[in-house]
């Protein structure tokens, strides 16, 4: 089948001449010819993945690219981007996000430190994605107690998987955002020869402060949450939202006939801003703060502005990451009866970051790790399919400076897992184990209550305990019934569990870019899911569906429990009630609880007609999640995504395509205790590309694509910062990618 398949993308760069000529030379090769070509058109018409699954690659996957990883994916069903400013976007995957969904690249975790806060950006650049895997259900379980909730694998063929049919082949894009004014371009170099592969890529990318229809600051919402009327709005643009990324990568790969091995050393650096809590302060009323500096005569102020003016006593914050990468990739085909592959792959990652507040160097946060992955992939019998596998880790994280507000922590994680799959007839079984130790150990005896420079420290060092080890063993179970030749029913129940990562253990201090004031709790335990999700699948020649319906009962879930009171960055005190919005941090504790999800996402594309120009498509969607703690007062889990449906009309064909999409988000008036309703929004997007083939082997792909073109004020309910920095207003991307 793959003969043909590459006997017919053959044949159409031949010319018609050339085919008459050998149509000429032999009427018996014309036959088989055209034998070959109706075996090409036959095809499958039911997708072997389960619909809890999903792949989103080439033209596709090209127009929906984004400057992060979460508005990227933000389309697809199921998922949301918890934004944090337009420099931060990272995956939600069913109301779940952060050390819950894994982020990978080709099979290896990013180890950046977005599990650890929202506001740190995901260190994968989406430009360079060539496919982008969504999976939740059973297989999950082969990445670990991080992925309960699901994985995001990024491909980007960083090391060469096949070597270029001809010498040098790449590809440049270059694109431009009216919003902004931003500018993201990269370019990607294959070069090979025998059984080598290099590949060279780099990017660029800048913005400036984001452009918005009304004003940063929801004053309603904040009064509501935090009593206060004497606010400094900015309207038209989200100050100190501007960002910078630079990146590249090396890899170099052999490729034998019965193995391959290859590394790659790639290096992203990252400058973004955080948008404020407040965007101003009058120097005569310092938005309240002269409450809390009373020895100060307020007809001084003025004279002291360098150390009372606005950027001293609200200073922007700034982050700085970079990130160092090392990948090792090998595969082993061995002439053994029932082994089909033995894969390897290992990364090293340097990671660091360091917020800058008010031009200095407040903090640095480093996560130094170093991950590998070992399985073993048979075919037993024709029925029995699988893999065993391990998985290790080890990572020393440290955070240092004035906003240390969790400790130097070392630990490591050891897996052994299974899935085997048996096929039945119509039925398909799989079946998944793992069992998983990890170790967290604080690497300091004492943790010592950070204090602003010149603040005494008001509080006693705290005791950290020794180390900590979790054992988390997880199962998964799933039946395949194919229905007929297009449609199947999958069911999917497993049992899987978390150990709680060093943020929700040891966390203790003020935490400014989310205006928040974090407290761990070193007696959490395991959380345990238990998960059923029901899944159909529909791939006929004019209609392809998926729908999924999902019901998660979590025992133990962690959460950052609401608490009474307000912390003074500035005077390290604690205030019953909130003085000013510039230096007024609500208090969250690390908790467990009971808690119930449960939700659907459906998706269904038609093919309405077939022109002469192209076909006609319809594609309806819809997503839904509802969560809330089974004990107590029953309250909502905070910060879930509301109800989504819409539907998108598409016009075209292999050269070119238009299409225009609408997604209607309800309300999200179950915000969770402590947290502010969102209003809902009508959501506009249109996009147009075109494909110039003429001047081959050169592709030149044109395309553009707006959004939010009725120019809505949009705040996310997923998102931390939503009554301080709404979604970007109206904007348009064009751009065009030459492959060569």
């Amino acid at each position: 089948m793959i003969r043909s398949e590459l006997g017919a993308s053959i044949l159409l760069l031949l010319s018609p001449g050339l085919v008459s000529a050998l149509a000429a030379e032999s009427s018996a090769e014309s036959e088989a010819l055209e034998m070959e070509a109706v075996e090409v058109v036959e095809k499958k018409l039911r997708s072997d993945s389960a619909p809890q699954q999903s792949r989103i690659s080439g033209d596709t996957l090209r127009l929906q690219q984004a400057d992060t990883l979460g508005k990227t994916l933000e389309n697809q069903m199921g998922l949301a981007n918890a934004s944090f400013g337009p420099g931060v976007g990272v995956p939600v995957i069913r109301g779940l996000t952060g050390s819950r969904v894994r982020i990978m690249q080709d099979g290896i975790g990013s180890h950046d430190a977005s599990f650890l806060s929202p506001d740190h950006a995901v260190a994968i650049e989406p430009l360079f994605a060539e496919q982008i895997d969504v999976v939740r259900g059973p297989d999950t379980i082969r990445y670990g107690g991080n992925a309960i909730g699901g994985i995001v694998d990024v491909k980007d063929n960083r090391i060469p998987e096949r070597v270029p049919d001809r010498l040098i082949e790449g590809a440049v894009e270059t694109r431009f955002d009216t919003n902004a004014d931003g500018t993201h371009s990269g370019f990607k170099l294959d070069l090979g020869k025998d059984a080598l592969a290099l590949r060279v890529a780099g990017f660029h990318r800048n913005r400036n402060d984001t452009e918005i229809p009304g004003e940063a600051i929801d004053t309603g919402a904040v009064r509501e949450q935090f009593g206060l009327n004497n606010i400094v709005n900015a309207r038209g643009t989200i100050p100190n939202t501007d960002s910078e990324s630079a990146g590249g990568s090396l890899g170099l790969s052999w490729l034998g006939e019965s193995a391959m091995a290859g590394m790659a050393v790639s290096r992203t650096g990252n400058r973004y801003g955080i948008p404020k809590g407040t965007h101003g302060i009058d120097p005569s009323d310092l938005d309240g703060l002269e409450l809390l500096l009373p020895d100060i005569d307020p007809a001084l102020l003025g004279e002291f502005a360098d150390i009372l003016g606005a950027e001293a006593l609200n200073p922007s914050v700034r982050i700085d990451m970079r990130q160092t990468r090392y990948d090792f990739k090998s595969e082993w085909y061995p002439p053994l009866p029932g082994i089909e592959k033995l894969t390897f792959r290992y990364g090293v990652v340097d990671y660091a970051h360091t917020e800058i507040e008010g031009g200095l160097p407040f903090t640095t946060f480093t996560n130094q790790v170093g991950e590998g992955r070992f399985e073993i992939h048979h075919k037993l019998f024709k029925a029995l399919t699988g893999s065993f596998g391990a998985q290790w880790q080890e990572r020393d994280f440290s955070a240092l400076g004035v906003e240390t507000f969790v400790p130097p922590t070392s630990g490591d994680t050891l897996g052994l897992f299974t899935l085997q799959k048996l096929k039945l007839a119509d039925w398909t079984f799989e079946a998944g184990l793992r069992t998983e130790r990890v170790r967290i150990d604080p690497t300091v005896a004492f943790l010592q209550f950070p204090s602003p420079p010149g603040v005494p420290p008001s509080f006693a060092d705290i005791a950290l305990p020794d180390t900590l080890t979790f054992r988390a063993d997880s199962a998964s179970l799933s039946g395949r019934w194919d229905l007929s030749d297009d449609a199947a029913l999958v069911l999917a129940l497993s049992r899987a569990k978390r150990a709680p990562d060093i943020q929700e253990l040891f966390a203790i201090g003020p935490h400014l870019s989310t205006r928040n004031f974090e407290v761990g709790n070193v007696r959490l335990g395991n959380e345990t899911v238990n998960l059923a999700d029901l899944g159909l699948d529909w791939h006929s020649e004019r209609l392809a569906a998926k729908l999924n319906g999902y019901y998660n009962w979590t025992e133990n879930y962690i959460y950052q429990k609401r608490s009474a009171g307000y912390y003074s960055h500035h005077q390290a005190q604690f205030y019953a009630t909130c003085v000013s919005l510039v230096d007024c941090l609500p208090i969250y504790a690390y908790d467990q609880r009971n808690a119930l999800f449960f939700g659907y996402e459906a998706e269904a594309q038609a093919t309405l007609a077939d022109t002469a120009y192209g076909q006609v498509k319809l594609t309806l969607f819809s997503d839904w999640v509802r969560g809330r703690f089974a004990d107590g007062d029953r309250a909502d889990v905070p910060r879930l995504p509301p109800l989504r449906f819409g539907a998108e009309l598409g016009f075209g064909d292999v050269t070119w395509n238009a299409a225009i999409r609408y997604t209607r988000a309800e309300a999200q008036d179950r915000p969770g205790s402590g947290e502010s309703a969102t209003p809902g929004y009508h959501l506009l997007a249109a996009s147009a590309d075109f494909h110039w083939k003429s001047l081959e082997p050169v592709n030149f792909w044109l395309f553009a694509k707006a959004n939010n073109l009725l120019n809505e004020e949009i705040r996310s309910s997923v998102s931390f910062l939503r009554n301080f920095a709404p979604e970007p207003g109206r904007s348009v991307v064009i751009g065009f990618r030459a492959t060569f």
